[in-house]
């Protein structure tokens, strides 16, 4: 006769159908799990260039100017020149000076306290010089500011950015750039340092290089017209991915004038179809103004190669970059943000980039330009 105290255990094929049922909801509830917390990342990105765009507003609203793409601020005649439209006399007698648009806005972002402390840098008496070329302090021990990783300024979904700069300068990290409309040739130099006209493209966005011009020369209206997005930063130094790398002295981008088709053909998938340069500028240095650290152009669809003409720091192809799904945020002047799609027309990639009218790289291009006449509807 059987006990009644006998106690029956699961049998080993039990015990493995259970194990595989929870596998199977475990992997069913990750993709799930890792499309929210990216949801609540895209959210928290969202909000940082919602907060980046108003701070553009609440600049012009106290200075009656917008901030300058690039420029010099600080002591000893680098300061600011608002709304004259003229230029602005740097160190070697340039409109034009090391700082970016970002640097700008930090007072009207709660962050008057570092804001204050690199302006302080600026002073003749600081180090024993003016931190006026960022390009060339090397190590930025002396800077220690510098080396902040200031959180508005960061992407969650970019797992590098909280990395310090891997160029030798161990500054923190920016993924959001500030733009410079659909220009190429020398979008990184003001236009009357130019000779030739077709070289006098800089200034097709809303933000110029040495200048701080009013609202009143975004003719194509605030909501049409984009002020700020994202880029990637990369992992290390050099590679062949796509999003945070920079494919460097791409000649084959000029034939008399500019075009960005030659920097697209350089995809292959998610890579580029050579090595990227050594030190892979795009968002290495937070405060750095030069185009291809911290600006981008609306010339190519997001997600796209970013291209250096010759030299690692002068014009070229910075294209916005995101870890988001499809596409990339994108802040208006009007304060709103928009999410751009990777399949955003761009018109034509192998047309010569223009210095006024209507972009000819489609409705991204128009976004771009400020007063390239580009209707409402065609957005």
């Amino acid at each position: 006769m059987k006990s009644l105290n006998s106690k029956r255990g699961f049998t080993l094929v039990e015990l493995l159908v259970v194990i595989a049922i929870i596998g199977i909801l475990i992997g069913l509830l990750l993709p799930a799990v890792q499309a929210a917390r990216e949801a609540a990342r895209r959210m928290q990105c969202t909000n940082n260039l919602k907060q980046i765009g108003l701070s553009v507003q609440n600049y012009h609203d106290v200075n009656n100017a917008l901030p300058a793409a690039r420029a010099c601020f600080g002591y000893s005649g680098y300061l600011h020149n608002y709304g004259t439209g003229q230029g602005q006399t740097g160190p070697a007698g340039l409109p034009v000076g090391p700082f970016g648009t970002i640097i700008f806005l930090m007072p009207y972002m709660e962050l008057n306290s570092l804001y204050t402390t690199i302006l302080d840098y600026t002073r003749p008496d600081h180090q024993g010089g003016q931190m006026q070329n960022p390009w060339g302090i090397g190590d930025s021990s002396n800077f220690p500011a510098l080396k902040t990783t200031v959180d508005t300024f960061i992407c969650p979904s970019d797992g590098n950015a909280k990395a310090k700069s891997t160029d030798g300068h161990n500054t923190g990290r920016l993924n959001y750039m500030s733009s410079r409309g659909d220009s190429m040739w020398n979008n990184n130099r003001n236009p009357m340092d130019e000779s030739s006209a077709a070289a006098k493209t800089a200034h097709r966005g809303c933000f110029w290089i040495g200048e701080f011009p009013n609202m009143s020369i975004v003719v194509d209206g605030t909501s049409n017209t984009v002020t700020f997005s994202e880029c990637c930063t990369a992992a290390i130094s050099g590679g062949r991915a796509i999003k945070g790398n920079l494919v460097s002295g791409l000649g084959s981008m000029y034939n008399g004038n500019s075009f960005p088709g030659p920097c697209l053909a350089t995809k292959v998938g998610t890579q580029l179809d050579r090595d990227a340069t050594a030190s892979s500028w795009r968002g290495q240095r937070w405060l750095d103004g030069q185009m291809l650290v911290s600006g981008f152009n609306t010339v190519l669809p997001p997600n796209s190669p970013s291209c250096s003409y010759s030299g690692d720091n002068v014009w070229g192809v910075g294209s916005v970059q995101s870890n988001h799904s499809g596409g990339v945020n994108a802040a208006m002047l009007d304060g709103s943000v928009r999410f751009v799609s990777d399949t955003i027309d761009c018109g034509d990639a192998y047309a010569n980039a223009v210095v006024t009218g209507a972009s000819p790289y489609g409705v991204w291009g128009a976004m771009g330009s400020a007063q390239g006449g580009e209707t409402t509807s065609s957005m």
